[in-house]
């Protein structure tokens, strides 16, 4: 590989101190890629948490592997590790990959993980969708699981195409690379027909994932449009490499942004009604705060109902989508009671300050009326905002 491609990957292995960086046209051909290059046997079950965007887990479809899930904790919303045992140990060596996706930017306990998926004779594939830049115990995202994979796609950096496997090891990224070139050519043009057939999954989704399982056979469809639509090899034509670099080298100055509107969040939030997660070393795609005992929706409905418009960053419990519905009480209590307020937008940090004292005063509206008002149906009202791969 030389070019373009050569130049942003060469980068890539410096900044996260990998050996082998293969470039992707998106996040999840990049999964797709890691799943492919552990060549573990059809149906093999990739474990994912259940709290998540739903296009990581067609990346494990699309490399053959079945899908399995665990509960999330309610401090940070990544994997419960002792859900994590529990379905190790229940798949009695079927698991072939644990894939972290590092929760509202928030940074999983990888090393821990390392130590479960190691016992259970598994790898660790980090997706690093919402969380470059983040760090945990001194060690950043992207460094620890045996492969990790990057997506550029209007997360993290406001790319519209790319993504990466990175590795240390030479045989998986010879297989990953091998995997990627076999792929059509990207086709110019996509990006419409790519967003609304997410538009319509997700819409569908929202509805499946709240019990309305006559349309489960809907879904049956978007498995091959995706993968025709998702999986495709790039050219040097395809990259901007000054552009892409550029765009990785601003995102220290953006995460202290983000820091910055955090910290507007802790200060002016006073109600106890919302209870932030852990975002202890986190790159901030969102600021996640809990509601205990309050349902997200209805909040948000009865804020419409005051004149205020509060964007709602949600991550659902996507794992009757993709099987049967198991007892994931975390999970449903991250779904129903989780706001990610926003740190992305272009507005400057001062004026967070009146976003952050308008919710807190619709908190303390809203407490007084809550306990009489009719839980919403939110089946299909559950839209997924830049979550995951993709």
């Amino acid at each position: 590989m030389s070019g373009a491609r050569a130049e942003v990957a060469d980068y890539l292995q410096r900044r996260f101190g990998r050996r082998f960086c293969v470039l992707t046209n998106r996040g999840t051909t990049a999964l797709t890629a890691a799943l492919r290059a552990l060549d573990r046997p059809t149906g093999a079950a990739a474990l994912f948490p259940a709290v998540l965007c739903s296009i990581p887990v067609f990346a494990a479809r699309f490399a053959g592997w079945t899908p399995v899930f665990a509960d999330v904790n309610l401090t940070d919303a990544n994997f419960d590790p002792t859900d994590v045992a529990r379905v190790l140990r229940e798949c009695n060596g079927r698991v072939g990959a644990v894939v972290p996706v590092h929760m509202f930017g928030r940074m999983d306990d990888v090393e821990r993980l390392e130590k479960m998926a190691a016992a259970a004779g598994a790898a660790v594939i980090e997706d690093l969708a919402l969380s470059l830049g983040a760090e945990r115990d001194g060690r950043p995202a992207g460094s620890v699981g045996t492969m990790a994979c990057l997506s550029f796609v209007r997360k993290m950096i406001p790319l519209e195409m790319g993504g990466a496997v990175m590795t240390d090891d030479p045989e998986l990224a010879r297989r990953a690379r091998d995997f990627i070139e076999s792929l059509p050519p990207l086709r110019p043009g996509e990006g419409a027909e790519t967003a609304a057939a997410l538009r319509a999954f997700h819409a569908l989704t929202g509805f499946v994932a709240a019990g309305d399982w006559r349309r489960r056979e809907l879904l049956d469809g978007f498995e091959g449009e995706f993968r025709r639509l998702f999986l495709a090899r790039t050219a040097d034509a395809d990259w901007d490499a000054r552009t892409v670099v550029a765009e990785i080298e601003k995102l220290d100055d953006v995460l202290r942004a983000r820091r910055a509107r955090a910290e507007v969040y802790e200060t002016a939030l006073h109600h106890p009604g919302a209870v932030p997660l852990d975002r202890g070393g986190s790159a901030l795609f969102a600021y996640p705060v809990r509601l205990k005992g309050w349902t997200a929706e209805d909040l948000l409905d009865f804020a419409a109902e005051q004149g205020y418009t509060f964007r709602r960053i949600a991550y659902p419990d996507i794992h009757p989508v993709f099987g049967p519905r198991r007892p994931m009480p975390n999970a449903a209590t991250i779904e129903r009671e989780i706001v990610g307020l926003p740190l992305d937008d272009d507005r400057p940090v001062s004026e967070f300050w009146g976003y952050a004292a308008d919710f807190d005063k619709m908190l303390g509206a809203y407490e007084s009326v809550a306990p009489h008002r009719t839980p919403p149906d939110t089946r299909g009202r559950l839209e997924m905002r830049m979550g995951g791969l993709s």
